[in-house]
């Protein structure tokens, strides 16, 4: 699907890291920036072993019950949930997120001081770079958005 926003960042670009980090907390930062790894290897859907990926990201697992609800990994694709970075698809199925709007402008001040310097150069930078045609987005205005809000999402296995 096409970004939510011109600009759009990509989950690989640092802005997802140094912007939307605070907000999500590391773990959700690296299982998102992960998954959206895996996507690109693959070329489209993938499946990835949930016990692998904690692996992967140092979420220990526990031998009994590996993945179960109140694991890291699980919590942490909960906060990604929350915060509309992942989309729950079925009970083993994932839609993620591959590119997420700027903060608004009300989030911004939610963002420790490097954040927000961040967050301004990065949208400098942005909006300097010639801007692609792009099809009017559907659903509200992303200035009414909460961060991640609205942001396309791409089927992961």
């Amino acid at each position: 699907m096409p970004p939510c926003a011109d600009p759009a960042f990509p989950v690989l670009h640092d802005y997802f890291e140094m912007v939307y980090g605070p907000l999500i907390g590391p773990a959700s930062t690296l299982l998102a920036r992960a998954l959206n790894r895996h996507l690109a290897d693959a070329g489209g859907p993938v499946t990835v072993c949930p016990i692998e990926l904690s692996l992967e990201l140092g979420l220990r697992a526990s031998h009994r019950e590996p993945v179960g609800k109140t694991s890291p990994l699980a919590k942490a694709i909960d906060r990604l949930a929350q915060h509309r970075l992942v989309t729950h698809l079925g009970d083993e199925t994932l839609g993620v997120v591959v590119s997420v709007p700027p903060i608004t402008d009300r989030g911004v001040p939610k963002l420790p001081r490097s954040a927000q310097r961040a967050h301004r150069l990065f949208a400098a930078t942005s909006e300097l770079a010639p801007q692609s045609p792009r099809a009017a987005p559907s659903g509200p205005p992303v200035g009414d958005q909460e961060p991640g809000v609205g942001s396309p999402s791409t089927e992961a296995e």
